[in-house]
């Protein structure tokens, strides 16, 4: 399966607890790490809006694909991820909501 940057894919997510649970996640890393690491990097989405701080609230208007519940990208909960970790692909972030979560990320991480 191929991803691509804004795609939103379901993965089997570590929480910080060392949990792993399937959520959504949304790729942030372009195709050029994919292609010389044969990796991507991606933030988990989640229902529950914890840590609201850290958190980018997603309507159904910025995807090209609803998602069934009310979703929040978890900004501070990047992790790295291949190809074959991708369960299934469930959506994708227009452009220009994409670049406000990268910026929203940038901010809360660095």
């Amino acid at each position: 399966m191929r991803v691509n940057q804004a795609d939103i894919v379901t993965l089997n997510f570590e929480l910080p607890n060392g949990v792993f649970k399937t959520h959504p996640a949304l790729v942030v890393s372009n195709q050029n790490v994919l292609d010389a690491e044969d990796i991507f990097y991606a933030v988990m989405i989640s229902s529950k809006n914890y840590n609201d701080e850290f958190t980018f609230e997603l309507s159904n208007e910025m995807l090209s694909k609803p998602l069934l519940k009310v979703s929040y990208v978890k900004c501070q909960l990047l992790q790295s991820y291949t190809i074959n970790e991708v369960l299934s692909k469930v959506s994708s972030v227009k452009m220009p909501y994409f670049e406000q979560i990268k910026q929203t990320i940038f901010e809360t991480v660095f």
